[in-house]
Order: structure tokens, then sequence, then C-alpha cells
């Protein structure tokens, strides 16, 4: 008996090792999974399959990360001034343009970028770097790319399709209360000049003219149509002030532009038709921001 127990011992112990040796080679050095990514300029990265540790320098892309619940290690802090973000990100470390270091010592295994970011080689050098032009996706094509580097393409497509449902009956709603025809510009003043946006550069124009499928002012839609924003001299205010106004001034001190006899005339400013809205809160367009502006900017229009 003891001595067929040695050979079925001695087998046991070989089919073991291997076993072992089988899970070391396909853990392979305990590297992870990649997958190839095109970044906006037509370069092809390597990134983590399954990113777990993602640094997002740009915060544009933070809230709409967080929404996919992805982990994110390190944040631009610039988030801490929407009051919607600013508590999707407690606890995480916040950075500036220029925290390097910073996001060294987060230890990411991703990091995303504007392509504008002057730091982009000291990133590469750090973890696989993401470095996306802001003006290049509108803001659903956005939410796509995200959605594919963290693999949650079938959570997006399911926010997209409800999204796009409940602000087409948004959008009807208010175009039967204000009239189909009505225009709507925005104005923001920013380090004492006035400037005016767009359908997709924050401030609400993504849900306002996308969404909501609300008209710009012709000239405003000119003016904008090559940059997607642009600067408004007050002189000329009234060359882009539609039948609405949403202006981004709520809960700060009237801005100078506010204060002119140019302003006090336009037909917007006359009927009542100034809508405000808080600046900071409407500069992102991740879904958290904008189910607040579609819920805000109607409450509002219907008001």
């Amino acid at each position: 008996m003891k001595k067929l127990l040695i050979p079925i011992i001695a087998l046991m112990l070989v089919l073991a090792a291997c076993g072992n040796k089988s899970d070391d080679s396909s853990g392979k050095s305990g590297k992870a999974e990649t997958k190839s990514y095109t970044l906006d300029s037509g370069k092809k990265i390597d990134i983590p399959k399954d990113p777990q540790k993602i640094a997002v320098v740009a915060p544009t892309y933070a809230g709409g990360l967080k929404y996919l619940g992805a982990n994110i290690v390190a944040v631009n802090k610039q988030v801490d001034q929407s009051k919607l973000l600013k508590d999707k990100f407690k606890g995480v470390t916040k950075i500036g343009d220029n925290d390097v270091e910073k996001v060294t010592k987060a230890k990411p295994d991703l990091i995303i970028v504007y392509s504008t970011d002057k730091n982009i080689k000291k990133y590469e050098k750090i973890a696989p770097t993401i470095v996306f032009d802001y003006g290049k996706h509108k803001y659903l094509e956005q939410q796509r790319e995200l959605a594919k580097i963290v693999g949650k393409e079938d959570q997006e497509k399911k926010w997209e399709k409800e999204w796009k449902s409940q602000t087409e009956k948004d959008g009807k709603e208010i175009k039967d209360k204000i009239g189909e025809d009505k225009t709507v510009s925005i104005f923001d003043e920013f380090d004492k000049k006035l400037y005016t946006y767009g359908p997709n550069w924050g401030r609400g124009g993504e849900v306002l003219y996308q969404a909501f499928g609300l008209k710009m002012p012709t000239e405003l839609e000119k003016a904008v149509k090559k940059e997607g924003w642009t600067e408004v001299k007050q002189e000329k205010i009234s060359d882009f002030a539609g039948d609405y106004i949403v202006s981004t001034s709520e809960g700060k001190a009237a801005p100078g532009y506010e204060k002119t006899n140019i302003w006090n005339n336009l037909p917007a400013v006359k009927d009542n038709h100034v809508i405000k809205v808080q600046a900071e809160t409407y500069w992102y367009n991740d879904p958290y921001t904008l189910d607040y502006m579609r819920k805000d900017l109607k409450e509002k229009f219907l008001k």
C-alpha cells in the first residue's frame, strides 16, 4: 500500500507544479491587458483594456468618466468650481494644469489631457496618455469615446437613447411655449470681456441648440461657425442677441455689459426674456451636468 501511495503523491506534486506554471504563464508576468486606441491626431497607442487608475488632467472629461464608473485617482481641481461635480470627486487627489509630480505620485495607468497641454511628453513617460482635441468632438461623440476607453459602450448607448428621448420632449414643450422660430443667445463675461458661444462649447450650448433644437440668431451662427465661440464688442451686442438670452451671471454682481443702454434696449431684456445661469456649473457637458442644465433651462424657459 505504501509503495502504491508514493507514485500517486509524486504524480499529484507534478500536476500541481504544472498548474502553477500554467497560472504564471497566463498572467504574463502580471502585466495588464492592453488594447489599441486611435487618438484625435490619428496616432495609435496601447492603453489598458480595463484602466483601473485614471488621472484626468483635462477637467472636461472627468464627469463623463465618473458617470461610467471609472476609477479616477487624480482630477483637475477646476471640477470643484462646479457645484455638481465637486461632490463627485471628494477624496480624489486634486491637481493643477502643471502638477506633473502630483500625477506621478497618483500612479495612474492612464492619463487624459487636452491637445493644448504643454506637458504631454512628460505625461507620456508616466503612463499611456490620451490626448483629446476638445473642438473635434460633439458632446455625444465625446461620451462615446470615453465609453470606448473604459469599455462601457452599452451603458453609454442606454444613457444616450434615454437622453435623446427626454430632450426631444423638452425641446417641443419649450418651442410650444416660446414659439418655434424664436432665437436664443448665450452671453458670458470672462476677464472683463464678453463672449458668445455656439452648440458645442459648454455654457449650455449643447442642450439649447443640439438637444432642444433651439435656434441661434443668424449673425451669431456665422460668427461661431469656425471656432465655436467669439468675443463680442459691447457696441455689437444687438447683432448677436436673440429673442431669448442665456446669461452666465447668476449669483454674481451684474456684469459690465448689463449696465449699458445698449443692453437695456435689447428686445429680450425689455421682454424679460433673460435667463440667468451659473457659469461654473454650466462650463461642462458630462451626463451629470447635462441633466442639471436640461432641468434648469426647461424650468426657466417655461416659467
